[in-house]
């Protein structure tokens, strides 16, 4: 949501309203009395107050940190280059420290790839993210195609 807000240059006050529009049930009810309660200690309600409360309530430490550790722990293994790179970006929100800087998401990343794969995307050793994603799909691609091209007749 983050990036949509940044893309449309929308002000806190507008996140926070279209946020809390989407919330239903639960956590329509927790908003509502969140709000109120932060309104009575006088405490302005900005975009970053909002997300805190709300991951205070919805993902606990303890869930967080399990998270986390699902993270710093992610490997390819059996998951195809598109499984690992969407499973990588799921869990990429609980570890901050490496989301937060492009070297550091793209360093995990390649440490996570099965050993072929690490060989060929780590030799170029790209610095950013993007990067190392196309190079490992492109890598998986020479690989598949040559693995293809030794099993036909010559």
């Amino acid at each position: 949501m983050d990036e949509l807000f940044d893309s449309l240059d929308y002000n806190d006050d507008r996140r926070i309203r279209l946020a809390s529009h989407q919330l239903q049930g639960i956590a329509k009810k927790w908003w509502t009395t969140t709000k109120r309660a932060n309104e009575d200690r006088g405490t302005v309600i900005i975009w970053g107050v909002f997300k805190t409360e709300f991951y205070k309530r919805f993902f606990p430490a303890s869930y967080r940190k399990e998270k986390g550790a699902k993270f710093s722990n992610l490997k390819q293994g059996n998951l195809s280059i598109e499984d690992y790179v969407s499973k990588f970006d799921s869990l990429l929100r609980f570890a901050p420290h490496v989301a937060n800087n492009e070297e550091a998401k793209a360093d995990h990343f390649i440490n996570g790839l099965n050993p072929e794969i690490f060989t060929l995307v780590n030799t170029g050793r790209p610095n950013n993210f993007a990067d190392a994603m196309d190079q490992a799909k492109g890598a998986k691609a020479g690989i598949l195609m040559q693995r293809g091209n030794q099993a036909a007749p010559q």
